[in-house]
């Protein structure tokens, strides 16, 4: 079958509308909250990098005195936000309108598995690196500097088409892993290849389009608000709460309409019924 993104988005704003009120719950706990609090204790640590972008020295010794915290919110906000993501899919994507608590169930019964899977998915990119860093490097010992900088031109092209290309073949984990209860992460993995292949092209090029929404939805916002906040209030505790708080409510929306649209391209692509399988619950 051909992928109709037209139908994936307008079955995935129907979804989110239908749902809005558990959605909005399961939002503010896993996407906003997260992202509020990070914003909130790394706020001097983040105004401190960007002041040495410049001092890759500064910058390194600032990253290590303060790495803990930043290990601390990242992991754990990646985490919490994993949870958030299956429970959104389990919400949108699995019949017998699951009340909040039973979705929270299922994510965490499935968490384990998205871990592993990103795992694995992370350990092949570097590989793939390793791979084209060898061929870099006998490229330059045949070519010299010329070929050298030339090498690793390609080579970092190459990573970034290889990111892109496999991030959109593994795209349907998520929704592989709720609506077909898959628990191992090689067989939701091959699941995801499988649905897409055929279809990256189109796949592609609606998720770009999202994307570039995405961003300049955020820039605006950023304009329009964040930066007169920052004027009247200048730079402190206040506006750092006020920018999180626009960011975190950008961001829930965002990954609840991303993991929506998911959920409907993973239907369309598997012929799945409308209601996924009821069978998870049992």
């Amino acid at each position: 079958m051909q992928f109709d993104s037209n139908l994936a988005w307008s079955e995935a704003v129907a979804r989110v509308r239908a749902n809005r009120d558990v959605l909005i719950a399961l939002a503010g706990v896993f996407f906003l909250l997260p992202a509020l609090l990070s914003s909130v204790f790394l706020a001097d640590i983040q105004q401190q990098m960007m002041a040495l972008a410049q001092d890759s020295e500064g910058l390194e010794a600032l990253i290590s005195a303060n790495l803990g915290p930043i290990l601390a919110f990242g992991i754990g906000g990646m985490l919490v936000q994993f949870v958030g993501y299956l429970a959104v899919a389990v919400i949108l994507g699995v019949g017998g309108r699951p009340s909040v608590g039973e979705a929270i169930s299922l994510a965490l019964r499935a968490t384990p598995a998205l871990i592993g899977a990103t795992l694995l998915y992370a350990v092949g990119l570097m590989l793939a690196s390793f791979v084209l860093g060898l061929f870099v490097a006998l490229g330059s010992l045949v070519a010299g500097s010329a070929g050298a900088s030339l090498g690793g031109a390609v080579m970092l092209i190459g990573l970034v088409g290889l990111a892109i290309w496999s991030s959109v073949r593994f795209s349907l984990l998520v929704p592989a892993m709720v609506r077909e209860g898959l628990s191992n992460p090689v067989a939701a993995m091959r699941r995801s290849w499988d649905l897409t292949g055929g279809h990256t092209p189109r796949l592609l090029g609606f998720y770009a389009l999202l994307m570039l929404g995405y961003f300049a939805i955020s820039f605006m916002v950023s304009l329009l608000l964040i930066t007169p906040l920052s004027l009247v209030f200048g730079a402190g505790a206040v506006t750092n709460f006020l920018a999180g708080l626009v960011a975190g409510l950008i961001g829930a929306v965002s990954n609840v309409l991303l993991v929506a649209v998911l959920v409907r391209v993973h239907a369309q692509l598997s012929q799945a019924t409308p209601d996924g399988q009821a069978s998870l619950f049992d």
